[in-house]
């Protein structure tokens, strides 16, 4: 079931993708020490969790479907990825068809760190966190409001101004720092917003989609709650399978169905069938998607996210 929400996963056209570290404690032969990876990937009707013993663009090239030798999506497929400025998405950009769409919300930490290890910098830090929710305001007012109306037009007004402001305050900015008047960590984090400054702006040409990459990040609250209780998995096979666990329940849970009784009707299929697990047809009654799935929601519930563009 796992690998068929992997699969279906990877024909959207937009996912938040993240990635926390996780203990396996097996001696892997030619890797050193049990750090582990655990990636997720969310789109608008799955959340994927994947292990692997790697943080590379390999991993997450191969859950969205990107062929790295050829450095391409397949013909006409366009893909956004919400993400932080981890180099292996920054690799992932450098691929035709791939738009990344870097969050905000990571940038602003940036300013708050600064801010907090500098008490100097502290009305510096605060304009640059004000312009930042100047900016999550024109999004909120923008998609508050119905395209062709005036409150939409004005709205787009104030969303296009948040990004010229922070725009036009980076460049005044950048050139102070490049003179040598502005403090060294205000300056280091002004170079951080230059060099992501493309994958920031994108955002202004998509304003239906999330100014951050929170949706990932949520995802992976629960399994770094059990990071915390029990420290990782004790061998390879176990970190693979709580990841395909993760999977199933997630995206159940996302899709308003209860995931105990999905997993029990699976498992149930599984014994009825002489222990070969559903293909094919007999899966649909576990995908969330299909009519069947969709049977298995509460009257009343409804996915809380709508489908990816």
């Amino acid at each position: 079931m796992a690998e068929a929400i992997a699969a279906y996963g990877r024909t959207a056209g937009h996912v938040h993708a993240d990635e926390t570290s996780w203990q396996v404690f097996e001696d892997i032969d030619g890797k050193d020490g049990h750090r582990w990876w655990l990636w997720t990937f969310v789109t608008g009707q799955t959340t994927v969790f994947v292990m692997d013993t790697s943080r590379s663009a390999e991993v997450a090239a191969g859950q969205l479907g990107i062929d790295r030798e050829q450095a391409a999506l397949e013909a006409g497929r366009r893909l956004v990825i919400s993400s932080d400025f981890h180099k292996a998405y920054q690799s992932l950009a450098t691929i035709d068809g791939v738009d990344p769409l870097w969050c905000w919300a990571h940038m602003r930490r940036y300013f708050l760190r600064a801010g907090t290890a500098h008490p100097e910098l502290g009305d510096w830090c605060d304009a640059w966190t004000e312009r930042i929710a100047v900016l999550y305001r024109a999004h909120h007012a923008l998609a508050a409001t119905l395209p062709g109306t005036d409150a939409h037009e004005d709205a787009a007004g104030r969303w296009q101004r948040a990004f010229d402001d922070i725009g036009a305050h980076r460049v005044l900015q950048a050139r102070d720092a490049g003179k040598g008047l502005l403090h060294p960590a205000a300056a280091k984090v002004i170079a951080t917003l230059t060099s992501e400054w493309d994958g920031l702006a994108r955002h202004r040409e998509l304003p239906q989609l999330p100014l951050d990459n929170n949706p990932a990040e949520r995802a992976l609250r629960t399994p770094v709650i059990g990071r915390k209780n029990f420290y990782g998995s004790g061998a390879g096979w176990a970190a693979h399978l709580a990841a395909d666990v993760w999977t199933v329940t997630a995206t159940a849970a996302r899709h308003g169905i209860e995931p105990l009784s999905l997993l029990t009707g699976y498992l149930d299929a599984c014994a009825h069938a002489g222990g070969t697990a559903p293909a094919g047809a007999g899966l649909d009654p576990f995908l969330p998607w299909t009519p069947k799935g969709r049977a298995r929601r509460p009257p009343a519930s409804d996915p809380r996210q709508g489908p990816g563009p």
